[in-house]
């Protein structure tokens, strides 16, 4: 199929929120008028990955066997023939191998891990059906209001906390929120690093001026319990038993003055229908959502029992949905490098892209004489094709949700597209420009007075919120250490040696990546299959924090001029932009995340403050412009403006015309959906906020909130929202 109704090009959190609402208007009216089956395809560069411990049939692992047994999504992907691959597993050295050979460049079109090194901006992104929400850590916190607000007050775009708090709710009930900070699911003992980071908070409240720390208190006022009010919120299923939530587990609650049989639950919600709700929502969440956290501490590099909630299960619901999948498919292994307008044709868009999951096809047959009878055997083979293959599809409605870097380079590559047939696209001159680092900062705590057992735990579990003035809104978070990287605690506080690693990572120096490596595994070669073990006690006392902050939102990502100059260029080739930031911007925010950070280790370092270090970022004020910034949380290059003078897009996501006849003219039904559409750094984690503009875009898009992959249900004034 070469032509379709929709086409979206990335599977992150604008992609699914989009595509599953277009789905659901398709299916509606395809009921209506059977023969107009309108098709919604997702082109996604990542291939699929999944747990190594997934059955191909789920029920062929259960207790009992089921009469009609689902269909898991290994089995989906098998019988499809549609390539996958499996987390890197497992926990120890060999785990590490296999995590170095997934990483997606140029001679690896099938990694999941995408590092790119520009001068001062190191960035990682994933390669997958799922997006960024393959490797996020996923903690779902709403922005400070005033940054939200600062939208409209500063930037005249009609979005500000009022209007978009409604979609912030939705996107809690699609991606599914709790907090952990425990070491079980029903446990009230509190994770060694959770507890140490929670004490030093704490300390830190109470001196510091008040309103610098903003956490907001979310259980009863009344309970005189303020002990998790630091937890962050989470897209991980959990059971959460924790004192101070006011919930059917707080200890207050009569239900626990006696034995809780079913005879005393009974009675305890007749005729209180505030605890009818209570529990009736309980069973709802927790009955629907599978699998409670196991706390193995791998969130980033995939959880191997699959309680994170992550975009490529939604998919997966959808494609297997006997109605839906009529009007859905996903394309793996696709990198788009060229959009091209259609005049005078059926369709308004063409996507030229590269199937790197193409293969030539062979059918072969022989016969086997044994005996009486002979044997016949019939045999199709496959072969890849490593460089891929260039196609094409045509859709009426385009919707670019490839992450901040890549809706960008895709938008940067059309316009300057070596097509010499066709149309281009004629885009603002702000394109690229707007770019934040969301001032993403890592900080290390090595070592630690206590044992903070590093890779217990989500990797995130709580996070501390700052106001500093008007100026500096910043949020510094817990963050563990996979067991995978035991034996390598020694690289993290060593500046250069850390460097060394990264840029090997970077340019694809796999060899000289792996050397590294051995050098400093005491002789052990990653290239081993035996099964040799590092204890993770390796990481006991050692502590990740990483901070993210508002920084000006002034840097660029730039097609490199050595692949852009060329007349040559591949258009499909790997790594061809820069993201730069001015460093002398970004300083004064790092500078106050690393008081902060610096705070924090006094309480819980063994050395106080001196056990603290940035390995990338030299605060000698002589050294700033030879500093690095390692950056998870990419925003913006497709920003939203008030008009094509100060953005790319307008305040639903449709792209500006640069030649329009005005300053707000737009192509008609293209549309970016992703993390380049924001206009401001966060200082806090963006995939909710990503998240709540999409389903604004969406609600757009197809008119009706009955559309949304959410149900809205009513609790007396409130409304809450389940994911569907």
């Amino acid at each position: 199929m070469n032509e379709c109704e929709t086409v979206v090009i990335g599977s992150g959190f604008g992609g699914t929120i989009t595509s599953l609402s277009l789905v659901n208007k398709y299916v509606d009216e395809a009921i209506s008028n059977p023969s107009n089956k309108k098709k919604i395809v997702i082109l996604e560069r990542g291939q699929w990955w999944v747990s190594h411990e997934l059955p191909l049939s789920p029920s062929s692992h259960e207790l009992n066997e089921k009469p009609t047994p689902k269909t898991g999504i290994r089995e989906f992907l098998e019988s499809k023939n549609l390539p996958y691959n499996t987390w890197p597993y497992p926990d120890n050295i060999s785990g590490l191998s296999q995590m170095v050979n997934n990483l997606h460049n140029s001679n690896n079109r099938r990694g999941l891990l995408n590092y790119r090194i520009s001068p001062k901006v190191h960035t990682l992104t994933a390669s997958g059906v799922g997006g960024g929400s393959l490797i996020y850590t996923n903690v779902t916190e709403e922005p400070y209001p005033s940054v939200i607000d600062a939208w409209d007050t500063n930037l005249n775009i009609g979005i500000n906390y009022a209007n978009l708090e409604p979609f912030f709710e939705m996107a809690r009930g699609f991606l599914g929120v709790n907090k952990i900070v425990t070491n079980s699911s029903m446990g009230d003992v509190k994770l060694p690093r959770s507890k140490a980071f929670h004490d030093a908070a704490k300390i830190m409240k109470e001196e510091l001026p008040l309103g610098t720390i903003t956490n907001k208190e979310t259980f009863d006022p009344n309970s005189g319990l303020n002990e998790d009010v630091f937890a962050a919120d989470l897209s991980i299923t959990d059971i959460p038993y924790r004192k101070d939530d006011y919930s059917l587990f707080n200890k207050k609650n009569p239900i626990y003055e006696q034995v809780p049989t079913y005879q005393n639950v009974k009675s305890l919600i007749i005729g209180k229908p505030e605890l009818q709700e209570k529990l009736a929502l309980f069973l709802r969440k927790y009955f629907d959502e599978q699998n409670a956290c196991q706390r193995q501490g791998r969130c980033a590099i995939g959880c191997i029992p699959g309680a994170r909630h992550t975009n490529n299960k939604k998919l997966f619901d959808y494609l297997k949905d006997s109605k839906k999948k009529e009007h859905f498919e996903v394309r793996a292994l696709v990198e788009v490098y060229d959009i091209e307008p259609l005049i005078a044709s059926s369709r308004k868009y063409k996507i030229h892209y590269r199937d790197y999951g193409a293969r030539d096809k062979k059918e072969i047959s022989s016969y086997w004489p044994a005996g009486s009878p002979s044997f016949k055997l019939e045999a199709t083979l496959f072969k890849y094709i490593p460089e891929g293959r260039a196609k094409s599809i045509s859709c009426n409605t385009l919707i670019l949700a490839a992450g901040a870097l890549g809706s960008t380079e895709i938008l940067l590559k059309s316009i300057s597209t070596t097509r010499n047939t066709g149309e281009k696209l004629n885009l603002s001159t702000r394109l690229g420009k707007g770019y934040s680092t969301n001032g993403d900062l890592l900080g290390i705590v090595t070592p630690t007075k206590d044992n903070i057992r590093a890779t217990r735990g989500p990797m995130v579990t709580s996070a501390i919120r700052f106001k500093v003035g008007s100026n500096f809104i910043y949020t510094i978070e817990d963050t563990g250490i996979p067991k995978i990287f035991a034996g390598l605690s020694n690289f993290l506080p060593q500046a250069s040696l850390f460097r060394e690693l990264l840029v090997s990572v970077g340019s694809q120096s796999i060899n000289n990546l792996v050397d590294i490596l051995t050098r400093h595994l005491s002789g052990i070669s990653l290239r081993t299959e035996s099964s040799i073990v590092i204890s993770e006690r390796d990481l006991d006392k050692t502590l990740i924090l990483s901070g993210m902050g508002t920084d000006t939102s002034d840097g660029e990502i730039k097609l490199m001029d050595s692949w852009k100059n060329r007349t040559d260029r591949d258009m499909n080739e790997w790594n061809v932009i820069n993201a730069d930031f001015d460093m002398n911007k970004l300083a004064p925010l790092i500078d106050k995340i690393r008081t902060s950070m610096k705070r924090i280790a006094k309480e819980i370092g063994e050395k106080g403050s001196a056990s603290f270090s940035t390995p990338l970022w030299d605060p000698d004020p002589n050294n700033i412009n030879r500093n690095i910034t390692a950056v998870v949380h990419n925003l913006g290059g497709c920003s939203i403006g008030k008009d094509r003078d100060h953005g790319v897009v307008n305040n639903f996501g449709k792209v500006y015309r640069g030649n329009g006849a005005s300053m707000t003219d737009t192509y008609d039904d293209l549309y970016v959906v992703d993390g380049a559409i924001v206009p401001s750094s966060l200082g806090v984690n963006p995939s909710l906020t990503i998240s709540a503009l999409a389903f604004r875009i969406a609600k757009e898009m197809v008119q009706s909130i009955d559309f949304l992959p959410v149900e809205e249900v009513p609790i007396g004034l409130e409304k809450i929202y389940f994911s569907k």
